[in-house]
């Protein structure tokens, strides 16, 4: 602003002068979240001091004054197992990170694999005087390849009739880890006993179950009973210092059960040549035919 001063008739005593107004800020607005959700991601078992994410609250007051200085707090963990101080975050930047041993940081031991923090943010560098806003952080922790599937038992029994093909038996698996991830898809694979390669082994993608199908009809009298052993693995590689066990592998003993097939004749079709006006009672032909059942005694008529 310019001032000037006048007498009663106008002329000028004194002045312009120039006139500068401060309007001081008062502590009225309080920090706000506007970026939310807020939703961090953490692998576990990661070693303490791990960085999942960075809170950050804003003030409409003047940043050049402690009205807009924001300090940041933890009010509330939820759940509070295995302990209730899960994670810190840094009272100036607003970053959430983990502070307990790799050790706790373990999925499959969680009663959740989430937790919720209450974020306070007070301006006024924390003090009591602080205006305060809160958001809500949630923090998943991921799931990384530490167990490896296992058989639910070591030996499993299929029977199918010879000739027949189709899904025979379902191998159960147990796997620890995350079932929406690789770490927990089974992927099975045959390594001993088939060698005409008859069957086939595919994953259930709904039950993770390993499907073992005929794909090429057997034949009872060959060979009555096959043993199959059957490896499992995930779709993600383990990590470096866990490995496969015993647990991994199994064993499929398969019957096959004899149908009763009809004789086979020799040669078919068979060709006959005649003259004409033999005497009834002539042989035209003699024929041959085989039972495919070499293993049962059967009289052919």
């Amino acid at each position: 602003l310019e001032v000037e001063v006048t007498d009663i008739s106008g002329r000028t005593i004194d002045g312009p002068v120039r006139l500068d107004i401060s309007v001081i800020d008062q502590n009225d607005n309080r920090p706000m979240f506007k970026e939310g959700p807020y939703v961090g991601h953490v692998m576990e078992a990661s070693p303490t001091g791990t960085t999942v994410m960075r809170m950050t609250a804003f003030d409409a007051d003047d940043s050049s004054t402690d009205n807009a200085l924001l300090r940041y707090n933890i009010l509330k963990q939820t759940p509070t197992k295995p302990s209730p101080n899960m994670f810190y975050i840094d009272p100036e930047k607003g970053d959430i990170v983990t502070v307990v041993s790799p050790v706790l940081l373990d999925r499959e031991t969680m009663e959740t694999p989430k937790y919720e923090l209450v974020i306070e943010a007070k301006d006024m560098g924390g003090l009591d005087v602080g205006l305060t806003g809160t958001a809500t952080a949630t923090i998943l922790i991921d799931d990384k390849n530490d167990h490896p599937p296992e058989f639910t038992k070591k030996e499993f029994q299929a029977t199918v009739k010879e000739g027949v093909t189709g899904v025979i038996v379902n191998l159960t698996v147990g796997d620890r880890d995350d079932p929406t991830t690789g770490a927990w898809k089974a992927v099975y694979t045959i390594i001993n006993g088939n060698p005409g390669q008859s069957f086939e082994i595919h994953t259930n993608p709904q039950t993770n179950e390993g499907m073992l199908s005929v794909v090429k009809p057997l034949d009872y009298e060959i060979s009555a009973f096959h043993t199959l052993l059957i490896k499992v693995e995930n779709e993600d590689p383990l990590i470096p210092d866990i490995a496969y066990g015993p647990s991994s592998t199994a064993t499929v003993q398969i019957t096959v059960e004899d149908v009763n097939e009809g004789p086979v004749f020799h040669p078919n079709p068979m060709t006959v040549t005649k003259q004409e006006n033999i005497p009834i009672g002539s042989v035209v032909l003699t024929v041959n035919a085989t039972d495919p059942d070499t293993l049962q005694h059967q009289t052919i008529r």
